[in-house]
């Protein structure tokens, strides 16, 4: 899991738009505004420039997540349509069928689309951190061109899937 939150790391920045790198930009030009207006106020009121230096460095790392989080939703927004998952007792595996629909007001280049096993359980904080580390994780690339409007369909078996455990299936994707 931790060699695949490294590859979506890296493919992520490796297909940034014209919005992103302008967000990302803003968000720097913040930054260093925000470092000379602390150090200008500082001669006169130190605490208060040491306060809003912090408030603008907790802002500053916590943006790039949050820009993420609002172009996923908006001008990169995708929707899994017609998910069927269905576990097979005889051959031991999970089968995920469906369609990437896009939803964006851009043409995308390749799409990936990701499945999470989660164990369930009756305590509400160890389901939080259940969904932290999934007991099993596979993502797909679909190196297919997805326009505006359009569906991709994608299939995704998890092989060696016996559990012994209660669990739910989340499935999401992204694309580029």
């Amino acid at each position: 899991m931790i060699y695949d939150i490294k590859y979506r790391f890296l493919d992520y920045f490796h297909h940034l738009t014209v919005y992103d790198y302008f967000a990302y930009t803003l968000v720097l030009v913040f930054f260093i505004f925000s470092i000379l207006l602390s150090i200008m106020i500082g001669k006169k009121f130190p605490k208060i420039a040491i306060f809003y230096l912090f408030l603008s460095f907790l802002l500053t790392v916590s943006s790039p997540i949050m820009i993420k989080i609002f172009f996923d939703k908006t001008a990169k927004k995708v929707e899994i349509l017609e998910l069927k998952i269905k576990r097979l007792n005889f051959a031991k595996m999970l089968v995920v069928r469906g369609k990437l629909k896009s939803k964006a007001e851009v043409d995308f280049k390749k799409c990936r689309v990701f499945v999470s096993v989660i164990k369930e359980d009756s305590n509400k904080y160890k389901n939080i951190l259940n969904n932290l580390k999934p007991k099993r994780y596979l993502s797909i690339l679909l190196n297919k061109a997805l326009k505006r409007g359009d569906s991709l369909d994608f299939k995704m078996d998890i092989k060696d899937f016996h559990p012994t455990y209660k669990y739910k299936t989340k499935v999401y994707g992204e694309c580029y």
